[in-house]
């Protein structure tokens, strides 16, 4: 059949339509070696780009992409040369000293034309050693975080971009898009000087704009149960703007980004705007965002413009951060704002139209190319049977084909990711994940508040999990995990209780409309169908998987619990079971007053 069908396709190639494609390959061949020619006549431009990090730290990789992208763009001829000091695996100055030792004998001082830095560390070492490494280069500073003022006000042929924005424009944006707003209070940390500094900029440049306009407040330091307390004195259409990246536990310590982002829009009905990219996707509605590609295209622009100068011209002044727009649709339409209100050229997660529709573009575009790239190496195979020196084409071909095909399977990817994130179940168990958890715990409180229902929470572990995972490896302890899961939901079969994994050992369970008294007897159906599964595990005094539970319940209230106060609650409870052995359970009654009530176990 192969035959018939070249046989077919040659008799379809006429002569006319193969000179063509010789004519082609030739103009390529051509223009190909006028390209080389031009390249070998110009002298690239040397650019050395400090690292302070590590390769794989995403922000400074960010910042790396940003910087060699706008390279590639200009059409400069520029070779960009990277070192990286580690600073965050390795502190000390030794290792900075020898890395200065082994750029004077790559002898940089001649063999560079401009250098460009990432954060505070990178900079301090141009500047420490810039007498004897780069005396006559001119010196770009990226993300640079309250750097001391008299090196820099010392340094001399440097200049960069700032890490701060114009925090305004973010206000006015949001107040723009909520003209109902009556307050707006800000949110933040001094723990660290970079945050120190954001809140001085709010409080002495921010917060005066609005004196007479609008109700104006900052809170600082607070834990989330503090938060929880203040933000509720704030009237209805308050706005909240996130300055910190985290935000203080009560014991001292931080929760991550992500949990800051999720924690402070779960206790509080208002809207959360930020300034940090890692709280989009985790309940804040989004807001305007520095990155660290926009900071390393910032500073790619800004020394390109340095190298079309002569050497004599002065630097131009810092400049300040470019920012980007990044909202999140499910938060927006939480908040009833609607997407056509945004500035063009804003960018948007959670994209809920099919995914097909968004890239339908991309997707025929990709189609057509990889079409026409298989054509072509349809058409000079066949050409090779007859001109043995098109064979170095045909790979050439080949080769872009197969990149062709590489960006096609990365577009694929990122789609997969993207259907991943809205996706609310659990892969291992079928069971609804730690996310779509969260938002349900925020949505069930809320509506027993609202019809003063009781409702129940169940926190639950495996007993001596870590030990059966040693003694019985990966895959026997995911069965085991899916075993467990199905004991649950044969257990809890109303439509609306909520099954959730949440990670490695730990599964939780809402009980809407349940009292203390009920949810005691679903946990010990819990417990019996669990001994009837019979799951063996030698390790056990029962010779079977056992699960230690917690359990915190709200009688019917109408007023409003932290999500997080009642998971913190039952985690205290589950915690109590395993200290008493396993195989229990733990519970207590949520206090809905000021003063601490008793906790009774069960």
């Amino acid at each position: 059949m192969n035959k018939k069908i070249t046989s077919t396709f040659s008799r379809l190639i006429t002569m006319p339509v193969l000179g063509l494609v010789i004519g082609v390959l030739f103009t390529t061949m051509l223009v190909a070696a006028a390209s080389t020619n031009a390249s070998a006549d110009s002298v690239a431009k040397q650019v050395l780009y400090i690292n302070a990090f590590h390769r794989g730290y995403g922000w400074s990789d960010e910042i790396e992409n940003g910087i060699q992208d706008t390279f590639d763009a200009s059409g400069s001829n520029i070779e960009l040369s990277m070192v990286y000091l580690d600073s965050l695996r390795y502190q000390g100055e030794s290792i900075s000293e020898k890395l200065a030792e082994l750029l004077a004998i790559k002898r940089v001082a001649n063999s560079t034309d401009l250098v460009i830095t990432s954060d505070n560390a990178a900079l301090d070492f141009a500047l420490r050693h810039q007498k004897v490494l780069f005396p006559s280069q001119p010196i770009i500073y990226t993300a640079l975080k309250d750097f001391p003022a008299g090196p820099l006000n010392t340094a001399i042929n440097s200049t960069g971009i700032s890490e701060y924005i114009d925090y305004k424009n973010a206000v006015d944006l949001a107040l723009s898009l909520q003209t109902d707003a009556n307050a707006i209070v800000f949110v933040g940390t001094t723990k660290e000087s970079h945050n120190q500094r954001v809140v001085d900029i709010v409080r002495e440049t921010v917060l005066p704009s609005y004196a007479n306009v609008i109700d104006t407040g900052i809170i600082v330091d607070k834990s989330i149960e503090a938060l929880d307390e203040e933000l509720s004195q704030f009237p209805p259409n308050s706005l909240v703007f996130l300055l910190s990246n985290t935000l203080p536990k009560s014991d001292g310590t931080e929760y991550s980004p992500a949990e800051t982002a999720r924690l402070l829009s779960s206790i509080t009905p208002f809207p959360v705007y930020t300034y940090w990219h890692s709280h989009i996707g985790h309940g804040a509605i989004g807001g305007q965002i520095v990155t660290g590609y926009s900071q390393g295209k910032a500073a790619a622009q800004l020394a390109l413009e340095i190298m079309s100068k002569d050497a004599a011209t002065p630097l131009p002044s810092a400049k300040p951060a470019p920012a980007s727009l990044f909202f999140d649709l499910e938060s927006l339409d939480k908040h009833d704002i609607s997407r056509d209100a945004l500035p063009e050229g804003t960018r948007f997660i959670n994209y809920q139209p099919p995914i097909w529709q968004e890239y339908k573009t991309e997707a025929l575009t990709t189609l057509v190319i990889i079409f026409g790239l298989a054509s072509l190496v349809l058409g000079f195979s066949l050409l090779t049977k007859r001109q043995s020196e098109t064979i170095h084409q045909i790979s050439d071909e080949n080769v872009e084909l197969n990149h062709a095909l590489d960006l096609n399977q990365e577009a694929l990817d990122d789609v997969t990711h993207q259907l991943e994130e809205v996706n609310p179940i659990d892969q291992l168990t079928g069971l609804s994940n730690f996310r779509h958890f969260n938002d349900m715990l925020d949505k069930e409180l809320r509506r027993a508040s609202r019809y003063k229902t009781p409702i129940s929470l169940l926190t639950l572990s495996v007993d001596q999990f870590e030990g059966y995972k040693s003694a019985e490896g990966e895959d026997k302890t995911n069965n085991v995990l899916t075993d467990i899961s199905r004991v649950i939901s044969e257990t809890c079969q109303r439509s609306s209780d909520v099954l959730a994994h949440l990670a490695n050992d730990k599964f939780a369970i809402i009980l809407p409309h349940t009292t203390r008294e009920n949810s005691h007897i679903v946990c010990q159906k819990i417990h019996d169908n669990l001994r009837v599964k019979n799951l063996p595990f030698i390790l056990s005094s029962t010779g079977a998987i056992t699960l230690s539970i917690g359990l915190s319940s709200l009688e019917a209230s109408g007023e409003r619990i932290n999500p997080q106060h009642m998971f913190n609650t039952s985690e205290m409870m589950r915690i109590d079971a395993e200290r008493q052995g396993g195989n229990n359970t733990r519970s207590d009654i949520i206090a809905t007053h000021s003063e601490p009530r008793s906790s009774n176990s069960g």
